[in-house]
């Protein structure tokens, strides 16, 4: 419908590119007629000559003259309607046009306008509830839905507003769909705060948004202001960039050394059965040089799975292809030892030649691919923050990708990690990984919010926290008014000679508002921007129960989007936090155990807050098991400790290091306690050489073996996590007492 296209066209906006959202007139003024007609217009709609010529006519030709005030600068820059609400002033013609055609539609028509358009956004929040009116199955928004809910069509006081959002309603809304109908769809007062439309303190008072600026200013607001604050807010335009490897490289060249290494082996043993015990210079030379291609063959191997399965970043790019040399040498190698007499298969050796040659081509340009996307992970070498031996290492960064409104910047102590990306909101490191069944789990090992940590140390209560977003909506707001003051101004004009001394005196009242109203909409412009520059530029999601639980559904969302991994599992404490770091408290509340606890028995850990030892509750659920266990009954799912694979279990040939993991506190059973795989292999000669190079000992471990797997808690991935979306925002409940 007319008035919707902004907000029903625009970019789905977690994991692909966002687009500036162009400002529509019909989208930012949906109720209001004079919207569409400009000052000017209006004037002239029905203002005769005589009218025109009068002292009152002439003032009001004088103020339909000046331009309106223009709103901030954007984090977009479109041109917006105040820009072109004026328009130029018609000709005789058009005047004597204007005299005798009705230029304004009959107010019950305007209003059954108003009400259809709110019926059709009612319509849309009703049948794709959390989407934002359909445009995203991942993280939505309640707000968005409880506005376009809203009953009200037409444009209301702010003081009505805010006595809504104060109310019980936002906190128990629900739209009605009954697929919904487990599925939490409560507005919580975080996502008011960051999408700039309330900011209550903890005693309930309005403090900050625009409705507050709205109350000062006495600006009416309909739903599609609202609305465009919503659309507009930085949660609702978020971003992930995917760091990734590509992991078939390395098995591709597996095969490719396999292959080499067996003929290598086979034409070993019979230049050795040839000989017999008398081996001659060149027999032995040939010999040498076959063990130095073995071993040449295998240090690639090695190299490839370091860089690209285990993402350590210890192996430099390679100017040519991994097996270039290595295939010419043992093409070579082939010749000499034919021309000693020494039985080959042309064919075979053929085969084996031009399958190398043609996958090692292929392998060298998707490396070069991955080098110019510059989109491969950067922390994979900080083996303290994960667990190693998974199939394939991911780095995930949601970030802000617009700029900041009224030129705001975000400095570098709030964007520690990834150079070169503004905005930065949190990344999550983690792995996917075989289970016990021949299913995979995405494991997250760990979450980082670089903007929200520093922020919690610096400024906790974020009272020097200044959100601009949104804050253009009170220009287009502030000049409703003033064409309705001009409207008001009209009529009082067309009674030309007419016009009683009351009239002229309301005349005058009108013309010094729309001035003060004027004058006051520029003032404030500047100010925004000097409380912008001076305050801490605004980022939303503060709070780890928020960050965390954001990337905890967007990670799900990524499981989803594959379509070959059932659940998603959280790293436990006692197999990677706890094991290979300073035992905090914050750890294990955070992420927790093997079964989703804050706490073992009589299990003592440092608290950075409390800046002591303190005992763990073993009761206590941690944040983002407790997260999951919500999110599993709203969306049919369920959550267990389930086994997962330390590595890959059809490659039985594990390097393994020690892992301090033994407590008896941790109650681990003794086969998977004390050890991490970091690497495996299909045959034994590939693990004992990336040992040698890179540590730890070689053990066989068959798939079904016991020491191949830990205990994980995890989600299972639901036909509903596949088509519906979640909310964003889980902290900062508006029930009854909102601020309870």
């Amino acid at each position: 419908m007319a008035g919707l296209a902004d907000l029903q066209n625009k970019e789905i906006i977690e994991d692909e590119p966002t687009s500036s959202v162009p400002l529509n007139k019909s989208d930012t003024e949906p109720y209001d007629p004079s919207a569409a007609r400009g000052l000017g217009g209006m004037l002239l709609a029905g203002a005769g000559a005589v009218a025109l010529r009068t002292p009152i006519g002439r003032a009001l030709n004088k103020i339909t003259s000046l331009r309106l005030p223009k709103a901030p600068v954007s984090r977009t820059s479109p041109k917006d309607e105040i820009e072109n609400i004026l328009e130029i002033a018609p000709t005789k013609v058009e005047r004597g046009r204007a005299m005798t055609v009705a230029q304004n539609k009959p107010q019950d028509e305007l209003r059954q306008v108003a009400i259809a358009r709110s019926n059709e956004l009612k319509k849309i929040a009703y049948n794709s509830p959390l989407s934002r009116g359909g445009k995203t199955n991942r993280i939505g928004s309640s707000l968005w839905d409880y506005i376009a809910r809203h009953p009200i069509a037409g444009a209301r006081k702010a003081d009505e507003w805010i006595k809504d959002f104060k109310s019980g309603g936002p906190g128990s809304f629900k739209t009605g769909n009954p697929e919904f109908k487990n599925i939490s769809q409560a507005v919580k007062k975080e996502e008011l705060w960051d999408s700039n439309i309330a900011q209550f303190d903890k005693d309930g008072n309005l403090i900050g948004g625009f409705l507050k600026v709205a109350q000062e200013k006495k600006i009416p607001l309909t739903k599609m202001d609202l609305l465009y604050i919503v659309e507009k807010a930085p949660v609702n335009n978020l971003m992930t960039r995917k760091y990734r490897f590509d992991t078939k490289l390395v098995d591709e060249a597996e095969e490719i050394g396999q292959d080499m290494n067996n003929t290598l082996d086979n034409l070993r043993n019979k230049i050795i059965a040839q000989q017999g015990d008398d081996v001659g210079a060149r027999s032995e030379s040939l010999l040498e040089d076959i063990d130095v291609l073995k071993g040449s063959i295998r240090k690639t191997n090695a190299n490839m799975y370091n860089k690209y399965r285990s993402a350590d970043n210890e192996y430099n790019d390679m100017d040519g292809s991994p097996f270039g040399n290595a295939i010419g040498n043992f093409e070579s190698i082939v010749n000499r030892a034919r021309q000693m007499g020494v039985a080959i298969d042309p064919t075979d050796v053929s085969r084996i030649t031009e399958i190398a040659k043609r996958k090692d081509i292929d392998i060298f340009r998707r490396i070069q691919l991955q080098n110019t996307q510059k989109m491969t992970p950067k922390y994979g070498n900080y083996s303290e923050y994960r667990i190693k031996g998974g199939d394939e290492y991911f780095e995930n960064l949601v970030y802000y990708p617009k700029p900041l409104p009224m030129g705001q910047k975000v400095g570098s102590e709030y964007n520690k990690h990834y150079s070169g990306v503004p905005n930065q909101i949190y990344h999550v490191r983690g792995s996917v990984r075989p289970t016990i069944n021949n299913q995979k789990v995405m494991m997250i090992d760990e979450i980082q919010a670089d903007y929200a940590q520093q922020l919690r140390n610096t400024n906790p209560t974020r009272d020097k926290v200044v959100n601009a977003f949104g804050s253009e909506v009170e220009f287009f707001s502030s000049n409703r008014k003033l064409e309705k003051i001009v409207d008001e101004m009209k009529m009082i004009s067309e009674k030309g000679i007419k016009a009683t001394p009351a009239d002229q005196k309301r005349f005058r009242e009108l013309n010094s508002e729309f001035k003060e109203l004027r004058s006051n909409s520029l003032n404030l412009s500047n100010i925004s921007k000097n409380e912008a520059k001076d305050g801490i530029p605004f980022l939303p999601l503060y709070g780890k129960q928020n960050w965390g639980s954001h990337a905890l559904k967007n990670t799900i969302k990524d499981a989803a989007d594959r379509g070959d991994v059932q659940w998603v599992g959280i790293s436990p404490v006692e197999h990677l936090h706890h094991a290979k770091r300073e035992r905090y408290l914050g750890d294990i509340e955070f992420y927790g155990n093997r079964f989703g606890k804050a706490g073992f028995d009589n299990y003592k850990v440092f608290s950075k807050a409390q800046d002591k030892t303190v005992l763990t509750d073993p009761k206590k659920k941690a944040t983002l098991p407790a997260e999951m266990e919500k999110l599993a009954k709203q969306y049919n799912s369920e959550v267990k400790t389930i086994p997962m694979a330390k590595s890959d279990p059809s490659k039985p040939f594990k390097v393994v290091k020690e892992l301090n993991n033994t407590s008896p506190k941790y109650k681990i059973n003794k086969d998977q306690a004390g050890t991490e795989h970091i690497a495996a292999f299909k045959n034994e000669e590939d693990a004992i050489f990336y040992s040698g190079r890179h540590g730890g000992t070689v053990e066989k471990i068959m798939d079904g073996d016991p020491r191949l797997y830990m205990d994980v808690f995890a989600i299972k991935i639901s036909p509903d996590m596949v088509t519906k979306p979640f909310k964003a925002y889980q902290s900062g409940g508006l029930v009854v007492n909102i601020f309870a």
